[in-house]
């Protein structure tokens, strides 16, 4: 365990650097099981092998090219039903870290995506352990690409690709890192309708007339928000559907 000079009051102040791990996720929950960790405990690696997506995607990361990590938080103040209350923090944090990179073409996808125009930037994985009704430790996963240039698919993305410029990884996750703490203690400081709004203007293809398709028919669509659980709300006509990750696909 290594200390990480962050500027921040939690986040990142115990930092386990790794050459090489199969999935910082796994590890940190790893280090949650061995004994109590801090929050803040964050996992940081240059070469993921393994990268998990949500529901058993795979990440694809070339090794000392990207960013790839982990921390550990315990919000205990959020119910477990509201779990999608972490998803937009992070996502907000990381879109507050590029944009200034990156400007108006960088937005928010859902569930758990980070896109530029229509290419995936970056993505996130929380996994959560709760206790009663409320979570006791969640781990956030992220992974970014940074100055990776060959990807096996046309849909992904890099900051190099799209600007043409080196980055350094450690300083890019440091300010993350800052961003999130921001956005936990508005959470904590109950400006949860203040994140929701945010979370919204940045959202890709908010009320934005698009094509989707769910049970193999297309329909056309605008998303109009979020609901308190996180299923996705797309207005067909007259009809408002609300859909759960995977129920819905993007055309």
């Amino acid at each position: 365990m290594h200390k990480f000079f962050a500027k921040t009051q939690f986040l990142g102040k115990k930092v386990l650097f790794l050459s090489q791990c199969h999935s910082t996720n796994d590890i940190a929950a790893g280090l949650l099981k061995e004994k109590k960790q801090l929050e803040g405990t964050t996992v940081i690696t240059a070469d993921q092998t393994n990268g998990r997506g949500q529901r058993g995607n795979t990440w694809e990361s070339e090794p000392n090219k990207n960013a790839t990590f982990s921390l550990i938080l315990k919000p205990t103040i959020i119910p477990a039903q509201h779990q999608f209350q972490l998803h937009i923090i992070t996502t907000l944090a990381i879109h507050a870290t590029l944009f200034p990179l990156l400007g108006k073409e960088l937005k928010i996808k859902w569930p758990n995506d980070i896109y530029y125009g229509d290419q995936k930037l970056g993505g996130i994985l929380i996994e959560n352990t709760l206790k009663g009704q409320h979570i006791e430790t969640a781990i956030i996963g992220i992974g970014l690409n940074v100055n990776q240039i060959q990807f096996h698919t046309s849909s992904a993305t890099s900051l190099q690709e799209i600007t043409g410029e080196t980055y350094n990884v450690n300083e890019l996750i440091e300010q993350l890192l800052i961003e999130l703490e921001k956005k936990y203690l508005a959470l904590k400081g109950n400006e949860l309708k203040n994140l929701e709004f945010q979370y919204l203007r940045r959202l890709y293809r908010f009320e934005t007339d698009s094509l989707y398709e769910t049970a193999g028919r297309p329909f056309h669509g605008k998303i109009t928000g979020i609901n308190p659980l996180g299923l996705l709300q797309i207005q067909e006509n007259e009809m408002r559907h609300e859909f759960a990750f995977k129920e819905v696909k993007y055309l």
